[in-house]
């Protein structure tokens, strides 16, 4: 093979390779859907704000997850119900022993971490004391609600943890580098140099790959397209339906006919530092 075969088949090689990272979940999304049609429904939860947990994959029957979903509508109407966060805070509680009835906490992950974990209450005292203050003074905005208990659906989310905000740049070089050498080949000692340059960086496409497969540790940010949510935070009891954005999410994140990057539907029970409305 001459160098200007090898360097374009190089070139290709690393395109297909960021394509691939798009494809993998995605053939995950189609396998679930084919059990949807079997009459199981695949859902997926993940834990966010905490180390050590994998995550839980259960098939639940139709009538499972009806009854499930039927349960997940009833503690949002007595959410609701509630102003302030220490009178929803139990019902967070007893939404997890719920949840723990399907088998849908994370793995390794008893049932009252798991509560610690949905009312924030693994957070630093401290930091939240000092955000508290510091939200209470910039609070502007009616469509907006901060340091919340946050329970509902958000559709079509993006996520932004802390290896994908690592992993986007990274991409997006890895992309232009692969169009660099099949469109400017350039003399044999550039072409091995970048080659070199190509083995060293891959590491990090594979870092971003599995990116979607754990959070490690928080949500930095999530926007997405729709939304049906309720929180109970600094601004009491706040409903959202809209395009919108969550920062500083942890808590259990379930992910029905998807998984990772291409959860379309994703419910999520936790905590938030601050839900509000998407802007440019």
């Amino acid at each position: 093979m001459n160098v200007d075969a090898w360097r374009k088949s190089l070139a290709v090689a690393v395109i297909l390779l960021f394509i691939g990272v798009a494809i993998v979940p995605s053939i995950n999304f189609n396998v679930v859907k084919a059990s949807n049609d079997n009459d199981l429904v695949e859902i997926t939860t993940q834990a966010c704000g905490i180390n050590g947990f994998g995550n839980t994959t259960v098939k639940l029957t139709r009538q499972q997850y009806q009854d499930l979903e039927q349960y997940l509508v009833d503690f949002r109407t007595r959410l609701n119900q509630t102003t302030t966060r220490e009178e929803a805070v139990p019902l967070f509680k007893e939404a997890v022993v719920e949840l723990n009835k399907y088998g849908l906490l994370p793995k390794g992950m008893s049932v009252e971490q798991a509560q610690r974990l949905v009312t924030g209450e693994y957070l630093n005292k401290r930091m939240m004391n000092a955000l508290e203050m510091i939200a209470k003074k910039k609070m502007v905005s009616n469509e907006a609600n901060y340091l919340c208990l946050t329970a509902g659906h958000i559709f079509n989310p993006l996520f932004f943890t802390p290896l994908i905000m690592l992993g986007y740049p990274l991409a997006l070089f890895g992309l232009i580098y692969g169009l660099r050498l099949l469109l400017y080949p350039g003399p044999i000692e550039t072409f091995i140099i970048e080659c070199i340059v190509g083995l060293c960086i891959l590491p990090f496409f594979i870092l971003y790959g599995i990116s979607s497969l754990s959070p490690v540790s928080i949500i930095i940010d999530s926007i997405f397209e729709g939304c049906n949510l309720s929180t109970v935070g600094l601004l009491g009891l706040k409903h959202f339906n809209m395009t919108g954005e969550c920062f500083g999410f942890v808590g259990l994140k379930l992910m029905v006919d998807g998984f990772g990057l291409f959860a379309h539907d994703v419910y999520l029970l936790g905590f938030s530092l601050y839900i509000g409305k998407y802007s440019n």
